[in-house]
């Protein structure tokens, strides 16, 4: 990725190398090649849509996608609502096009606006689990190219060339990551703030806390990959 430092462990051995390279002149021209990585690979292609699709707000997914209710306008909608809490930053939430004001909008009753928050939990949670198993493919592929250049490395056979493309690769996968981070957050974000219009009147619990926790996980667990590949650097 652009503007990272070399890895610790990787690019310290590709400073040796190349002073080993250097002090032997013509001599290393005579030495057998490393091979060359593949490419980017099916699984690194998908991390890159993953990551692109998970940059797309809620709010943009269900216009996207058409989910529009029976609107009333920006009317509380009747008595099954979280309460005058609701209303609470409506017409600014409005302007701002935020996921609650488009469920405000489209959507009359706490019950209608529950249905449609955990229809789009429930699609958001497929969609990161397909982002986690992407991520997780990468990562094991990843991390078993990094364990063969370390070695190359280690033996002094590497070419600096293709260390430096390896690294190249491999922070540009952790870059992917972490737009597929960042789009889960806000996501989780998005709902956090719709929890308001899912809690019935004189209730501080919500239904969709549940989900809203699973959510959580999944972002733990997206973040966990991308940590585990940035110590492998």
């Amino acid at each position: 990725m652009a503007g990272r430092f070399y890895p610790t462990r990787i690019g310290a051995g590709l400073v040796t190398l190349s002073l080993v390279l250097s002090a032997c002149g013509d001599s290393s021209q005579t030495s057998a090649p490393a091979t060359a990585p593949t490419g980017s690979t099916q699984a690194e292609a998908d991390l890159v849509k993953q990551a692109a699709a998970m940059q797309k707000t809620i709010l943009q997914g269900a216009v996207a996608g058409g989910v529009i209710g029976g609107g009333i306008g920006f009317g509380l909608g009747g008595s099954d609502d979280a309460g005058s809490g609701i209303s609470i930053g409506l017409g600014a939430g409005a302007l701002a096009g935020t996921y609650v004001a488009f469920v405000q909008r489209n959507y009359a009753g706490r019950e209608a606006r529950l249905r449609q928050i955990r229809e789009d939990l429930d699609r958001n949670a497929a969609e990161m689990q397909t982002t986690l198993t992407v991520m997780n493919q990468v990562l094991a592929a990843q991390k078993a190219e990094l364990d063969a250049l370390n070695a190359s490395i280690a033996a002094g056979k590497a070419d600096p060339a293709l260390i430096e493309k390896e690294l190249a690769e491999a922070n540009g996968n952790l870059t992917q990551m972490e737009l597929a981070i960042d789009g889960a957050t806000k996501r989780q974000s998005e709902f956090t703030e719709a929890r308001t219009l899912t809690i019935a009147r004189g209730q501080t619990a919500s239904p969709i806390d549940a989900d809203l926790t699973a959510l959580s996980n999944q972002i733990t667990q997206m973040r966990g990959i991308a940590s585990d590949l940035a110590s492998s650097l």
